[in-house]
């Protein structure tokens, strides 16, 4: 059976996303002929593409809060080169035979276009640069408004011209890929506990091949940037009993 796996972002809730991971993994769902990710759900399916799932769920369990990975606001955006650092130094000897497609936006004369990239094609550099983009956060010292809402009011005083953003604010689950591919199957691993498939892909494609995993309960205001230890390791032990249990017919 041709599998693809869809990975939303959410920021450290990817801790949850891991541990659905892991425990697919763990029964033997490891095959997938095409993935995709955004934000923080391209740098999980990173782990993915170049086999290393068993250092993502080390990544995600022994997050520790020092001043290595405090959260850094650099440029007007949340500074993710550490957590890009650490993917450059996974052995990528195992990568996977599969297309991998990130998102991100690019934003240009303040207008805001979303971005596609198949990572296979790529080179590391360029793959790497991809999946820093798709997980580059926002984030203006001076705001005074909601995240997405200050986003809008800064790109239309041209503050982000010329910047690569985060994918997931225009596209956070980035299923559309998928749905071109040959697959029988797709699983989604959402962040969002009332995730519900948009209306045009129900009427486009057979949603019964659609496999939606969630959260049981919503995630506190807060919890996306909660890169804790504590935190993390709780979120990935109950995303691996939720993917240890889910039924999916495959």
């Amino acid at each position: 059976m041709r599998i693809g796996l869809c990975l939303s972002g959410g920021g450290a809730k990817g801790s949850y996303q891991a541990g659905v991971i892991k425990a697919l993994y763990d029964r033997g769902i490891n095959k997938f002929d095409a993935i995709s990710g955004t934000s923080i759900g391209a740098i999980n399916g990173y782990y993915i593409f170049t086999g290393n799932v068993e250092n993502l769920e080390k990544m995600w369990t022994s997050i520790e809060t020092n001043p290595e990975n405090d959260i850094r606001i650099v440029d007007n955006t949340v500074d993710n080169s550490y957590v890009i650092d650490t993917l450059k130094a996974l052995d990528t000897e195992n990568k996977q035979e599969m297309d991998f497609y990130v998102n991100y936006i690019e934003i240009y004369n303040k207008n805001v276009r979303e971005k596609v990239e198949n990572v296979k094609i790529l080179g590391e550099k360029e793959s790497l640069s991809a999946v820093k983009y798709s997980s580059l956060l926002p984030c203006n010292p001076k705001a005074n408004l909601p995240l997405k809402q200050q986003f809008v009011k800064d790109v239309s005083e041209g503050l982000y011209d010329g910047f690569k953003l985060d994918g997931g604010l225009l596209n956070n689950t980035l299923i559309e890929p998928l749905l071109e591919k040959t697959v029988d199957k797709i699983i989604v691993i959402s962040t969002a506990h009332d995730y519900v498939l948009p209306d045009e892909i129900k009427n486009e494609y057979n949603a019964d091949n659609i496999i939606i995993i969630r959260p049981e309960t919503a995630f506190e205001k807060g919890d996306t940037l909660k890169f804790e230890k504590n935190f993390c390791t709780q979120m990935y032990n109950k995303g691996y009993e939720i993917g240890k249990n889910v039924k999916l017919n495959i």
